[in-house]
């Protein structure tokens, strides 16, 4: 490797004591790097012989000497000649200064012996780890002299390896150390590493994980072997799924994995502050007087952008504390499921699969999909047209039923009535996942969805006027579940509701009119319901006429409360959209 090269080239400079700082930081892999890479090179290049070890753990100078000290006797294999000796100190001890005087003897003998053979100490290379993670800074300032001292006074180089912004010794450093050298492995060479020690990781599935760690800029080793290890663990469980697309579903599970474990590990997320960056995102993107408050997600989202549409807290949760708590994962984690030769064809890694009569029958099922299936999903429409079109434009296939330009038009023209209504949960993919090949389908795709959302909307808001005229009973659950802080008044006539209250009992007026105060009592109304400003003052009006036209009576009091209510909210709304406007000028 490079790096060892480069560390040998400081090493060998001896215009300067030979003491160099090898600094990375956490997780790096500095010492995977040293036990599998530099300790082998040094020792060939320079004949000497490497002595390796940490110090954490050190608790005084003459424990830091202790250890190297050991070092030294188990490679010269002296240890018996310091067991002869330190057997002479406890003979001579017994004989001349009784028990009481053996400890005091023993140890200043041993401790001579010892001291004799650090001092004997040369023509060796020391390399400390963790120097970071010894406790006291006067001892982290004493070994570093400790060690200048070795380089000075002998042919012994040291490498101290540490991450140096953990350490606040800065002036001491920059006197010791003649070279620094800033570790780090290369995305590539950090991949390597990990398909080497993961037989479940292939050459695909290592591709998968470059793009991953690259598109994060995450290369901290000890976090992506845990990520890895999980992984392996889904992996395992996923495979036994049958129908599976085994490799897109572990193409994007690892990369969730390894997104969820770098926010938690490397960067110190809480679980639970993931979760709320994930689901909030598209929340905080498009309320922008939240701009400040964006900051504290940042990071996360550069992490998970364009990568989770939803927290799945499931995931989240194994990944962060372990806990594995599937039940059923072919669901919970929404896998690819080739359930049809028609779902084959969506996916061209998959269509690659077919054999040449399978994949002409697929191509037939796509057209007549294309051509005549009615009360379909549009997205899935869509998508099938933007396969097809891919499959055209790539040569994959030579049609005769479709051409690119006549596909295109038949997206223009298509009827919406022929698809169905879209679920709280396709609308949710469709706000996150829609992906297309085709720049013009995707544009064509947004207007159909433009034209059937109207349509929906429509029929929507008739039932919904139907329904309120009848009591706010009626519709008071829905409301409050749906629509506590969506636009309603704006696509209801002032008509109906003037119908509604004159029809309404006195206790359906009294719990619309206690909605309205909660549904406005907020400041930033603005920003939800500015859509609603026109028809609030038409509403307002409205009411306090009918409230004038009753005279007396319970419902009267009630169209009291809700005429001043409205019309402050009216008349707050003007103001705050009067000073942001102000503001932008």
């Amino acid at each position: 490797m490079k790096q060892a090269d480069q560390i040998i080239e400081l090493l060998q400079d001896t215009s300067f004591p030979q003491v160099v700082l090898l600094d990375g930081a956490w997780g790096s892999g500095k010492t995977h790097f040293i036990k599998h890479y530099l300790r082998a090179r040094i020792e060939k290049h320079f004949n000497q012989k490497v002595y390796f070890f940490s110090l954490y753990g050190i608790s005084s100078i003459d424990d830091f000497r202790d250890k190297i000290i050991s070092l030294s006797l188990t490679d010269k294999e002296e240890a018996s000649v310091f067991a002869k000796y330190f057997s002479k100190a406890i003979d001579g001890a017994a004989l001349n200064l009784g028990e009481r005087g053996i400890g005091a003897v023993l140890s200043g003998a041993a401790g001579a012996y010892k001291y004799k053979l650090y001092g004997e100490l040369d023509d060796c290379v020391l390399i400390l780890d963790d120097l970071e993670r010894v406790a006291d800074e006067k001892l982290i300032k004493n070994i570093l002299g400790e060690s200048l001292n070795l380089a000075e006074s002998k042919d012994i180089k040291v490498l101290i390896v540490a991450n140096e912004d953990k350490l606040n010794c800065k002036s001491d450093i920059e006197k010791v150390f003649a070279d620094k050298y800033k570790f780090s492995f290369t995305h590539e060479e950090v991949v390597s590493i990990l398909k080497a020690q993961n037989e479940n990781l292939n050459d695909q599935l290592a591709n998968e994980l470059l793009l991953n760690i690259t598109s994060i800029n995450s290369k901290n080793i000890r976090v992506l072997k845990r990520a890895v290890s999980k992984f392996s663990r889904i992996q395992k469980e996923v495979s036994k799924v049958d129908n599976v697309v085994l490799d897109q579903a572990l193409s994007r599970i690892l990369g969730d994995v390894v997104r969820i474990c770098c926010a938690k590990f490397e960067y110190s997320f809480s679980k639970e502050k993931i979760i709320d960056a994930i689901n909030t995102r598209l929340t905080r993107q498009m309320n922008k007087s939240e701009g400040e408050s964006k900051n504290e997600y940042k990071k996360l989202d550069e992490i998970f952008s364009g990568s989770f549409y939803g927290s799945n807290e499931k995931l989240i949760s194994y990944c962060c504390d372990g806990i594995y708590k599937f039940d059923n994962i072919k669901v919970e984690l929404n896998l690819p499921i080739r359930r049809t030769l028609l779902d084959a064809m969506k996916y061209p890694w998959v269509q690659n699969q077919l054999s040449e009569s399978e994949f002409q029958e697929g191509v037939l099922l796509l057209e007549k999909f294309i051509s005549s299936e009615n009360d379909v999903d549009i997205y899935e429409w869509f998508s099938i047209c933007d396969t097809y079109l891919y499959m055209l434009i790539n040569k994959v296939i030579d049609s005769t039923k479709y051409t690119e330009e006549s596909l295109l038009i038949l997206c223009d023209c298509v009827d919406v009535g022929r698809f169905k209504n879209a679920t709280a949960e396709d609308e949710f993919n469709y706000r996150f996942r829609i992906s297309f090949n085709n720049g013009e389908i995707s544009k064509k795709f947004y207007l159909k969805k433009a034209e059937l959302d109207l349509l929906k909307t429509e029929d929507k808001n008739s039932k919904f006027s139907q329904d309120f005229l009848l009591s706010w009973a009626n519709v008071q659950d829905n409301v409050y579940q749906n629509m506590m802080h969506t636009p309603i008044f704006n696509n209801l006539s002032v008509e109906t509701i003037d119908a509604a209250l004159r029809s309404w009992s006195n206790g359906d007026v009294f719990h619309f009119t206690r909605f309205i105060m909660e549904r406005y009592r907020f400041s930033n109304i603005e920003e939800f319901f500015e859509p609603e400003l026109e028809a609030l003052k038409n509403i307002s009006s409205m009411v306090d006429n009918l409230r004038k036209e009753l005279g007396v009576g319970l419902k009267v009091a009630s169209l009291a409360d809700l005429h001043s209510t409205l019309l402050e909210a009216h008349s707050r709304m003007v103001k705050h959209i009067s000073m942001k406007q102000g503001a932008a000028s």
